[in-house]
């Protein structure tokens, strides 16, 4: 995130690599509010095999997830009313209508974007960092491996979980929407230094 921004800020730069790397920004920035992108723990939660929604017992016939991929796609389609096993398109829409729902939920409370410190990324990364990876500690991985190994995260674990995502999505977003505001207030700032303003205004 640190080199994607100083990317987009660094002036020898052509149009084409700061587009890349706001693509690869506003990726990143999903990426870090996913708690198991904070984390070594078993690869990140890759290496923890887990059933989700399995029609039969959590056995390891029906372990089709691992915990990584439960965090960043099992539990957002099922807030979101996907299937399983589709993609694509389906997400398009339901990634819009999720949007708007946590936007019209979110309207009322104050938004403060915390830290939008561009020109030293790492201080606000570090902090956000910490954040989602506390996370792991106080749900994701709380109740131990054995235990998410065992059990259908498709329950009760999936109802504490889902208010989890709603609220990173919506944190991403806002921290997403105050970085790229602070680059854009950077780059009218350098273009207009040293520009002087004559005759009657």
């Amino acid at each position: 995130m640190a080199n994607m921004t100083h990317q987009i800020n660094d002036k020898k730069a052509n149009m084409t690599q700061k587009k890349e790397a706001l693509m690869f920004l506003i990726h990143l920035f999903g990426d870090l509010h996913q708690p198991l992108h904070t984390t070594g723990v078993a690869r990140g939660g890759n290496d923890i095999r887990v059933c989700f929604d399995a029609k039969a017992p959590c056995d390891d016939d029906n372990k089709k997830w691992n915990l990584h991929a439960v965090w960043d796609t099992a539990i957002p389609h099922k807030i979101n009313g996907i299937k399983h096993s589709l993609k694509h398109n389906p997400e398009r829409l339901a990634s819009a209508k999720w949007a708007d729902r946590l936007h019209r939920e979110n309207r009322p409370r104050p938004v403060d974007t915390e830290c939008a410190n561009t020109r030293q990324p790492l201080k606000c990364i570090k902090k956000w960092a910490t954040e989602s990876n506390q996370l792991n500690c106080d749900f994701v991985m709380e109740r131990g491996l054995e235990w998410l190994e065992e059990n259908d995260l498709g329950g009760e674990y999936y109802e504490v979980a889902a208010p989890i995502v709603d609220e990173q999505i919506f944190k991403a977003a806002i921290r997403l929407a105050g970085w790229i505001n602070a680059l854009a207030d950077r780059a009218a700032a350098d273009e207009f230094r040293g520009v002087h303003l004559q005759g009657d205004l």
